[in-house]
């Protein structure tokens, strides 16, 4: 029997999916709050472009675990399945009414941290995948 493409997915793709992780860049942000330890600290988080969940799980586990007072608001233009002490909220993150709510759910205070990890679909055609992006990067950095 051969390999399916399956087999030929890379080892941190096989260790979410053993580990409960909804995708590999959980890894991701691991690995930068191992080495930086951005989370230290952190009692609001806001996750941007959030679905399918991998960075609110990290979020979750390193943050809500440890203090059951915090708050984590991830947003995403699709729906998510519930992660413990994750805040989820559909909407786009270019919407004024999306930020408000954000700052509803805060009661007024600012966020300690905003991750994001969004990329739009790609067309293929690289000047407007580019656009996209960059229109991506700018609309994060507007709701920060």
């Amino acid at each position: 029997m051969g390999k399916t493409s399956r087999d030929k997915r890379d080892i941190y793709y096989r260790l979410a999916k053993e580990n409960k992780w909804r995708a590999r860049s959980a890894f991701k942000l691991m690995q930068i709050d191992d080495e930086f330890q951005i989370l230290k600290g952190v009692r609001r988080a806001v996750d941007l472009c959030a679905a399918p969940g991998s960075w609110s799980q990290v979020l979750s586990k390193r943050i809500y675990e440890e203090d059951n007072e915090s708050k984590i608001v991830a947003i995403d233009l699709q729906p998510m399945s519930p992660i413990p002490g994750v805040i989820q909220l559909q909407g786009d993150i270019t919407s004024m009414d999306t930020a408000n709510k954000v700052i509803e759910h805060f009661s007024g205070e600012k966020a300690d941290i905003v991750i994001c990890d969004g990329a739009p679909d790609v067309t293929g055609i690289h000047s407007l995948d580019e656009y996209m992006q960059a229109e991506l990067i700018l609309a994060a950095f507007n709701i920060t």
